[in-house]
Formats: C-alpha cells, structure tokens, sequence
C-alpha cells in the first residue's frame, strides 16, 4: 500500500495533465450543472449547518491560518488571477455585472458637496449607499 506522500506526486502528475478531459466533459455531459445545483440547496444548507456545528469552518480555517492562504495566494492565485481575468468572457461578464450599477454611483452627482465631515455631504454619500442597494436587490 502507498503513502499519501508515495501516491501524491502520481496525482499531482496525472490530475495536472487532465485538463482537456475536464473540459471535454463538461461539454458532453447532458446534466445540467447549475439546475443540479439549486435542486440541492436543501442538502447545502443541511451540509453547511452541520459542518458549523461541528466547529469544521474554524478548523479547517486554523489548519491553513494566514500563512497558508498568503502562500496559497503566492503559489496559485498569482499565476491564475490574469488568466481569469483576460478569459474572453470576463470582460463583457464584468461590465454588464457592473454596469447595472452605473446610475446608482452618480445618484449623488446633483447634490450639493459640503465641508469636509459636513451632514450635506454625509447625505451624499446615504444617496449613493441606498442606490446601490436598490440596484443589487432589485428594489
């Protein structure tokens, strides 16, 4: 029988040379992924009240800690946070996402700016607050 660390570089190997069959799969497959989804919300929330009961969130949080996440951020995220971003989908995902909050960031153009710290200009910043939670909740 191998060890974990006998077997982990065979997989790292493999599992990193199978990026082809991961996209071919998820092309041919006939089920749909985000329909599967929220058909088991009930179970995610059940999952997830269970692994916060059980303090799993805390551990499995205490088990990487910050120098975990900075290395992880270092490691992976580095070399895949430009390769998510220049995706040809990320750009018009990005704007008509964003743009749905176009008008509320100029709700307070047509106020009048105060001194610094001034109730005028605090109300301003209200007009803005309310606009972008009207548009993010559809109200």
């Amino acid at each position: 029988m191998k060890t974990a660390s006998q077997s982990g570089p065979k997989w790292q190997e493999r599992a990193g040379s199978a990026a082809n069959d991961y996209v071919t799969g998820s092309q041919q497959t006939t089920k749909d992924q985000s329909a599967l989804a929220i058909a088991s919300k009930p179970n995610m929330i059940a999952g997830f009240n269970a692994a916060m009961s059980a303090g799993l969130y805390e551990k499995g949080l205490q088990r990487s800690g910050k120098s975990g996440w900075i290395a992880g951020v270092a490691e992976k995220g580095a070399q895949n946070y430009p390769t998510g971003v220049s995706a040809a989908s990320s750009l018009s995902k990005y704007t008509s996402r964003s743009g749905a909050f176009d008008a509320a960031r100029g709700a307070a153009a047509a106020l009048p700016r105060g001194p610094r710290g001034s109730a005028g200009n605090l109300s301003r910043v209200a007009a803005v607050v309310n606009a972008l939670r009207a548009a993010k909740v559809g109200k």
